[in-house]
């Protein structure tokens, strides 16, 4: 048997001998991973079993006869057995493990966003990742582009699981819960935000995203860079003052690693991590940003040891997880350094499968970390470094008809008084929050559909889930927010035009903070030239919400409100390898349950009409590439076959039109560009049919307004702000 850890999460796995030699998907975090040599059944195996899964999603069953070679792949599927995956001891062979994460250090691995934008053969969404996720195909299509991949499954879903009700009694939990014991930390800096800012902040020549402390804190530090000359101005936003400054050029023996700097809470100290060129010895340096001084130096571990994570907690302190061999043994380690002094103060081995690298938070007193792994949470001490409890999700969240769930992001309250969980289950988008005090979990908020798809381009780089400092709500993906109150998405902020990437939203009880000039190119792809990026404020429509969440609920006179008759009309333009009527009875489907979701009722030859004018045309034409083995000049395991592959594009626009007076009350434009499919068939025809399966799980989750009013003081909801160019 071949026995062998997950490179993200370290979930254990123990295979057969000839199993061995695959890239595989992990069946807990659904990252890549390698068995160390071997065949391509495993592969198999594990594909044909997650399909299963992902034919159950959050849209209607498809109309229609299955094609012989679905029938003939069902035939297939229903002879195979699944794959026994047991739990095993870690074994890794030592070149291989090393080499892996030494490469993802060089490369920035760290947080999961970035994971995903370096790997893009991931064809599951962050937030859509089942507890079992499929493998790739051996054929996979990518665009040529600079561009985040959009990740799109590779599986036809059939019948829609109907969500349990927003506010049902969580599930019993499925075996005993340890003890609770009171996890509340309130913030060290307590920050007295005025109700307005006009505070702005130059950002030329910065690096694209601000350095902020690990836990709840106003300070900021701004990084300038000039070939080898680092510059940090550091802010406290809520007075809107600059409290530090430092200014340092590395000696040539120093190779600055990624991530690259953490900031205390107060703004007091910069930490960085470092290898020695000459010993490869691993290192933190801190300096003093008061000063501009460094004041400790701390050595890591033995030469080439790697580190997984390191961050500033409390006060004065760091912690660093690193990866150890012993004997050709690796394990999981846990430090903790005094930042003043430089002092080791203590260090403790834990289980790898219990503490993920890439997905945790740090409460706002700096007391507790919580991390996700294999979609259980686990609550760590900062002070003794040890696993103080966990807790299933299959316990107390989940529904019973849930066949795949996924946990992407966990996040602090700023009062440190709750802890929320971002969560996908079976195509619906769920969020809970745990009562740190007691430990009890509540769902405040659930969406039919993959909310993922609506904002993944441009994509986001900061956190998805963030609870606001007033606590009344909660915003996802830097784009939707979310009243807690009523569990309504009431407002979007939409990014400026021709932006790639979404850079991090920093949020304040009645403002936030957005940087502006961020697209590189204007509409022509021209690059833009005498860029002046800025940090500055965008009031949160506080009042909008309050009003027209009122007249929503008392049910005023309004154009659109809840229990309103409405009609659906399709108009199904150019299709490409099906027909027209087929995709109007599709798409009338998912409308009608969409719009049922949202309280309104469906019938025919009503005054206010839904109406959707959709069409299909030639769309990304995607460079064709298959794995090989990973190498350290190709850790991805990508090699391109010099074929193309023309895929679909899906172009639609959706409005509410009021049918007597002729007029549009709201209307939406969208084009469905693929820009990476993974196929296991890869024709023009598989890769409509996959767009097409996507478009439809999309629409579950789109965006559509549920209150019109008529007066004109109420705000439309969710209403929109758009962020400044």
């Amino acid at each position: 048997m071949i026995k062998f850890q997950c490179e993200f999460c370290f979930q254990e796995y123990n295979v057969r001998d000839d199993r061995a030699g695959q890239t595989l998907k992990c069946k807990s975090c659904g990252q890549k991973m390698r068995v160390p040599s071997g065949d391509d059944d495993l592969l198999d195996d594990l594909y044909e079993e997650d399909e299963e899964v992902y034919q159950r999603s959050s849209r209607p069953a498809r109309k229609q006869k299955p094609s012989s070679g679905s029938k003939k792949k069902q035939t297939s599927k229903s002879s195979n057995s699944p794959v026994a995956i047991v739990v095993g001891i870690c074994a890794f062979g030592l070149a291989f493990f090393v080499s892996y994460f030494l490469v993802r250090s060089l490369m920035g691995g760290g947080k999961p966003e970035q994971v995903v934008q370096q790997e893009p053969q991931e064809v599951i969404p962050e937030e859509a990742q089942p507890a079992s996720a499929p493998a790739a195909a051996p054929a996979e299509a990518q665009e040529k582009s600079n561009a985040p991949p959009e990740q799109t499954p590779d599986s036809k879903p059939q019948a829609k699981q109907k969500p349990a009700p927003v506010n049902a009694t969580p599930n019993p939990p499925s075996q005993p819960q340890q003890q609770w014991t009171s996890l509340v930390d309130p913030p060290l800096i307590t920050a007295d935000w005025p109700e307005s800012s006009r505070l702005k902040i130059d950002l030329k020549n910065a690096e694209e995203e601000l350095v902020v402390p690990s836990s709840s804190s106003p300070v900021v530090a701004v990084h300038y860079k000039n070939r080898n000359l680092h510059h940090f101005e550091i802010w406290n936003l809520a007075t809107e003052k600059k409290i530090g400054e430092l200014t340092f050029t590395p000696p040539r023996e120093w190779l600055i690693l990624s991530p690259k700097f953490k900031l205390s809470v107060d703004g007091k100290y910069l930490l960085a991590q470092i290898l020695e060129r000459d010993t490869n010895i691993p290192k933190l340096i801190c300096w003093d940003t008061t000063s501009g001084k460094i004041i400790s130096e701390m050595e890591i571990d033995a030469p080439r040891t790697v580190i997984s994570l390191y961050e500033i907690c409390g006060d004065q302190w760091a912690f660093v997880q690193l990866i150890r061999n012993e004997d050709n043994k690796f394990k999981t380690i846990l430090k903790r350094w005094d930042l003043k002094t430089g002092k080791l103060d203590k260090e403790v081995e834990i289980k790898s499968t219990e503490f993920a690298s890439h997905s945790y938070a740090i409460s706002p007193g700096g007391h507790y970390l919580v991390t996700n792994a294999s979609n259980k949470i686990f609550f760590y001490d900062l002070q003794t470094l040890k696993l103080l409890t966990q807790q299933e999700l299959d316990g107390s969240y989940l529904d019973p008809r849930a066949k795949y769930y996924s946990l992407s992001t966990v996040n602090f309250s700023t009062d440190g008084k709750e802890l929320g969980l971002l969560l996908t289950q079976s195509g619906q988008t769920e969020v809970w929050i745990i009562n740190l005090k007691d430990g009890q979990p509540e769902r405040k908020f659930q969406v039919a559909g993959n909310l993922s798809e609506q904002f993944r381009e441009p994509s986001y780089s900061g956190n998805n889930l963030e609870l606001t400092p007033s606590g009344k709500s909660f915003l996802l993906y830097g784009a939707l927010l979310v009243d807690r109150q009523t569990q309504r998405s009431v407002w979007l902020f939409q990014p400026p035009p021709n932006v790639i990437i979404r850079r991090p939203l920093y949020l304040t009880p009645h403002y936030l903070f957005a940087g502006t000039d961020s697209a590189l190119k204007d509409a022509q792809g021209r690059l833009k030239r005498n860029r002046k990026p800025q940090l500055v404020t965008v009031p949160l429509p506080e009042k909008q919400i309050t009003d027209s969440l009122a007249a929503y609920q008392s049910q005023s006179d309004t154009l659109l409100g809840s229990g309103t008759k409405v009609s659906i009309d399709i108009n199904v333009g150019a299709i490409k390898f099906g027909k027209a009527d087929e995709v109007k009875e599709v798409l009338q489907e998912v409308l009608q349950e969409r719009l049922e979701a949202d309280g309104l009722e469906v019938a025919a030859d009503q005054p206010l009409v839904f109406q959707m004018e959709y069409q299909e045309q030639e769309g990304n034409k995607l460079q064709m590439s298959k794995r090989t083995r990973p190498s350290a000049g190709n850790p991805l395991g990508r090699t391109p076959t010099g074929e193309t592959l023309q895929t679909t594009a899906a172009a639609f626009k959706l409005s509410w039109i009021d049918k007597p007076s002729k007029r549009t009350l709201w209307s939406k434009q969208v084009l469905v560009n693929p820009r990476f499919l993974i196929l296991r068939n890869a024709t023009e025809q598989a890769a409509r049919e996959q767009m097409f399966e996507g478009l439809q799980n999309r629409l579950m989750g789109e965006l559509i307004p549920y209150y019109i009013p008529k007066e004109k003081g109420l705000s439309r909801l969710p209403g929109e702000t758009p962020l400044p160019e």
